[in-house]
């Protein structure tokens, strides 16, 4: 001990204790503040790690959700384009059905032509109100009366009356033909059909 050091011991006075010293069991209290010090930055550290976590998985539900809405835009564009498509084939599911009612009258009419005679013109138009009635405007050229008859002989044959009919010649043989077709006999129809594709 410095001389100096031993002066000032020397000058200080005894001094009775005002208060009771602190219990041993508080000794614990820094250990304590150390643990907790502790826990509060692994806390800390494991709190910013998880936000990270999450930020990282916000990015990606939101990069999916995305995704999904764009294929869903997608979708909903291919199933525009396959609505659009099965009206189409409902439309020529329509048509194919109102032309089988004409497809044995066509084949008739043009397998009635006898062979120096030619159609230049076949119209067949079915009234929607009316879809028995069909109104038929032939042209055709050689064969004149007789094949005017038998044409109109297949006509009959596939269940067809025709009623209000015109007919006109004209120079080089070419004989027109109008007239209105009554349907007289579905099952005449329905048995051409069998026939024509068997």
């Amino acid at each position: 001990m410095s001389q100096r050091e031993k002066l000032l011991d020397d000058l200080k006075t005894e001094r009775q204790d005002l208060t009771k010293p602190l219990p041993k069991i508080l000794i614990i209290v820094p250990f304590l503040f150390f643990i907790s010090l502790v826990g509060a930055i692994f806390l800390n550290a494991l709190f910013f790690l998880k936000i990270k976590e999450a930020d990282s998985l916000s990015a990606d539900w939101q990069q999916r959700a995305e995704t999904e809405a764009f294929q869903k835009v997608q979708t909903e564009k291919t199933i525009d384009l396959i609505k659009k498509e099965e009206q189409k084939a409902q439309e020529i599911h329509k048509w194919v059905e109102g032309a089988m009612q004409i497809q044995p009258l066509a084949l008739s009419v043009s397998r009635s032509m006898g062979p120096k005679s030619s159609i230049e013109e076949l119209l067949l138009y079915r009234e929607k109100n009316n879809p028995n009635q069909i109104l038929i405007q032939l042209s055709f050229v050689n064969g004149g009366q007789k094949q005017l008859d038998d044409t109109l002989s297949a006509i009959n044959a596939v269940g067809y009356r025709a009623y209000s009919a015109n007919q006109s010649s004209e120079q080089g043989g070419k004989v027109n033909y109008q007239a209105t077709l009554i349907l007289q006999n579905n099952a005449s129809i329905k048995k051409g059909l069998t026939a024509n594709y068997e």
